[in-house]
């Protein structure tokens, strides 16, 4: 298969896959509240997909890069997706049902995205390609989708599940155009999951990434919902999130230079200091005129997170290990996060409501951000990460 060819699949599989989250897991929560489920029990689901996860992607990751062929790994992963999907809707509406069909579900879909990326970013050395450029392709997905998503939910919000179920079987048969990437099953060095533990900049970043992450776990499970209390409608929800995934695209085809330049610690502060804006802006000023405005800055939140992480694990850990860094990752950004973000999130909103919840994400992210900033400036084994990359 020439460059130009495995380029577009890739782009096309990324598309697909991130279209499907687009239309699903920004929308999943207006599901829960329409078969009236409170906001306790919506955290609660969060959390417990959240922790499926945990147990999931290490499993998942371990198999992948000891199998002979990490692709055929992932194209089961991507068939099951698809397939357990339908048990969220035939769960009905009792709360143990939709927590033990979400289980089945996130244990295979959560293990997807990191998994893809480890091999696209080992096919990308071997083909020349930027991750980042491709990764813009999933975004582009993503924006469009979920603006789509907006309006077709508006009318019924059941076809969430047909409308993922179409785009997780394409993203499987586009897989299959995708070279094939091998794991390490016959390597000599077997080292564990814990082998990524110590790379002490690496936990830095894990620690700092995972306090912002819980705030966009916390975001992620009830901003439709807040949205809608305020008087937003689906469908101009739709819009701002899809200027949110357009927003993300100025970085991503900057990123490389910009992390050649300043390093990941530096570009993490700013991160940082975006996230506690935005934040507190929800928190203050979200309105039907400020949504799509404030969507905007989703530009500087997760893509930053993630393609810093994705890079640093990408290219300085131990190829034995990559694809469970990927997976540490994913753990970090929206696994653990979404159970600290999603499940008190929605304990402590359902008391004090959820612009209250925003006002102290704002707090949390500047708090981190400076002792984030000291540690990065002041401490020799960080500094000269944070003053070369």
């Amino acid at each position: 298969m020439n460059n130009n060819r495995t380029v577009l699949m890739i782009s096309v599989y990324y598309s697909l896959i991130f279209m499907a989250g687009g239309g699903f897991i920004s929308y999943i929560s207006l599901y829960y509240s329409f078969i009236n489920l409170d906001n306790s029990q919506i955290g609660l689901i969060s959390a417990v997909m959240a922790c499926t996860a945990l147990v999931a992607q290490p499993l998942l990751g371990t198999i992948s890069d000891k199998s002979e062929k990490k692709n055929g790994v992932l194209k089961t992963i991507l068939l099951l997706s698809a397939l357990t999907t339908w048990l969220i809707p035939l769960a009905g509406k009792a709360l143990w049902s939709i927590i033990a069909a979400n289980i089945a579900f996130s244990f295979f879909h959560n293990a997807i995205n990191p998994m893809s990326d480890t091999i696209t970013l080992e096919l990308a050395g071997k083909y020349s390609f930027k991750f980042s450029r491709v990764r813009l392709a999933g975004s582009l997905g993503y924006a469009i989708m979920a603006a789509v998503a907006g309006w077709i939910f508006s009318y019924n919000i059941w076809y969430i599940f047909p409308v993922f179920f179409t785009l997780r079987i394409l993203a499987y048969v586009i897989s299959f155009f995708i070279p094939a990437v091998r794991g390490y099953k016959y390597s000599e060095n077997q080292a564990g999951f814990l082998e990524l533990f110590k790379d002490k900049k690496l936990v830095l970043f894990y620690s700092y990434a995972f306090i912002l992450s819980s705030t966009f776990g916390f975001f992620s499970s009830f901003h439709a919902i807040y949205s809608k209390e305020v008087g937003i409608s689906t469908a101009l929800l739709g819009i701002g999130i899809m200027v949110g995934s357009f927003s993300q695209f100025p970085f991503m085809l900057v990123f490389d230079r910009v992390y050649k330049k300043f390093g990941i610690a530096n570009i993490l502060v700013f991160c940082g200091l975006a996230y506690g804006i935005r934040w507190f802006l929800y928190a203050t000023s979200l309105n039907s005129a400020t949504i799509v405005p404030l969507w905007a800055l989703h530009g500087l939140n997760y893509m930053v997170l993630y393609l810093c992480l994705t890079e640093y694990v990408g290219f300085s850990v131990p190829k034995e290990l990559r694809t469970r860094g990927q997976m540490m990752n994913a753990i970090v950004l929206m696994g653990l996060s979404s159970v600290a973000g999603g499940y008190l999130g929605g304990i402590i909103s359902a008391v004090t409501g959820l612009r209250l919840i925003f006002e102290a994400c704002a707090v949390i992210c500047f708090l981190a951000l400076i002792v984030f900033f000291i540690i990065t400036r002041f401490y020799k084994d960080f500094r000269a990460d944070a003053i070369k990359g």
